[in-house]
């Protein structure tokens, strides 16, 4: 696992994709900072980071696209699981290494922090509550995407699934209410950015976490089956 999660995270810096993931999520959160704090007034982070969460449904699909897809594409899939390494093994690492360039990009935002707390009086609640569903919205969506990139060996594929996935799950958020309440259960389920909100006001819900949580588990977990699958054909 520690061999694939290495391998991975320098084949991210080898190439554009890791600084682009970073730079561009950096540009845009700056400029949601500017105009949310700076001009704004507000005290805190928590909306700059809200409207950050389309930049990650477009990038989250680029950083996940080639994970597993290039092996299949480039046949060393096999090869990759002859090795010593467990498939979950394999899946872990690979998630890992994604997960710390969306972590590298969340570091981008520390300097905001400072800033408020320089220059205002910052609501800490809120600001760590922020943190928190970022990266766990972050985590759901990057096993999202892995699972995408599974199931295809193809790498543009992978990437216009996982985006289609995750633009439908940010719409589900921001949809009014139908009435039903059947219809509305399903879309809150599917919402996968609704319960930011609650963690972004400062309210910490156990039901948030384990949802986010229980939703990265899921998708990994298919992603380990999707493999072993092809593994034993």
């Amino acid at each position: 696992m520690k061999a694939i999660f290495k391998r991975e995270l320098m084949a991210y810096f080898t190439s554009p994709i890791g600084y682009v993931f970073i730079g561009v999520f950096a540009i845009i959160s700056g400029i949601y900072f500017n105009q949310y704090v700076i001009v704004g007034g507000y005290n805190d982070i928590s909306m700059p980071m809200y409207s950050s969460l389309i930049v990650l449904v477009l990038l989250v699909p680029v950083l996940t696209m080639r994970l597993i897809a290039e092996e299949r594409g480039s046949r060393t899939e096999q090869l990759l699981l002859s090795s010593p390494v467990s498939v979950w093994g394999i899946v872990l690492g690979k998630l890992g290494a994604a997960m710390c360039v969306f972590l590298g990009a969340m570091v981008t935002t520390f300097p905001y922090v400072v800033i408020v707390a320089v220059h205002g009086v910052p609501v800490w609640g809120k600001i760590l509550a922020s943190y928190l569903g970022f990266f766990l919205l972050g985590l759901s969506f990057v096993s999202i995407g892995l699972f995408f990139s599974s199931i295809t060996e193809n790498q543009i594929i992978a990437l216009v699934i996982s985006l289609g996935v995750l633009l439908v799950a940010f719409l589900m958020g921001i949809l009014p209410s139908t009435g039903i309440s059947l219809l509305d259960d399903i879309i809150g389920l599917a919402a996968v950015t609704e319960r930011f909100r609650s963690l972004m006001n400062g309210i910490f819900k156990l039901e948030d976490i384990v949802y986010y949580l229980s939703l990265s588990a899921m998708f990994t977990f298919f992603t380990v089956r999707s493999i072993e699958k092809r593994r034993w054909s």
